[in-house]
């Protein structure tokens, strides 16, 4: 394993997570849920360029007669991210919420690892009903963003 790595793993054996590791690479999977759902969340680096990228996908891909009603989604929530963003593979339909950090000059820490990792699985937490909701029909773009934002 790697320097980096490492890090992710000890801090994910430390609170208990039972992660799968990839054999011969550094990326680290779990399946994670909340009160909306669950997903697949993913932690890996890239030591050579001193970056950690997280990423949370959402459980359904999305049909290719929805990708520009998604895009639009994701356009509008990108927007005010400062962040990470959402982005959607245009092959298969397969969308994530994906947090890249480059860590060349910071000494990251557990505390770091937790905030990354909280933040990128709390997202998709909030997101997730409203990408249902385009998947289902029940919603415009326009409306599914103002359920995650109302009043916006």
């Amino acid at each position: 394993m790697t320097q980096l790595f490492d890090r992710l793993v000890n801090f994910y054996e430390s609170i208990n997570w039972e992660v799968e590791k990839i054999p011969n690479e550094t990326i680290l999977s779990v399946t994670y849920g909340g009160e909306n759902g669950q997903w697949v969340f993913v932690a890996s680096t890239d030591e050579e360029n001193g970056l950690i990228v997280m990423f949370a996908r959402v459980p359904e891909s999305c049909p290719k007669e929805k990708f520009n009603v998604m895009s639009e989604f994701f356009d509008r929530a990108n927007f005010g991210m400062t962040h990470g963003a959402w982005v959607m593979d245009r092959r298969d339909g397969e969308m994530r919420y994906r947090v890249g950090v480059d860590l060349e000059t910071m000494d990251v820490g557990s505390p770091y690892i937790k905030e990354l990792t909280l933040y990128t699985n709390l997202t998709m937490e909030k997101y997730l009903p409203a990408i249902q909701a385009i998947l289902r029909d029940q919603v415009t773009a326009e409306e599914a963003f103002e359920q995650v934002f109302p009043n916006s």
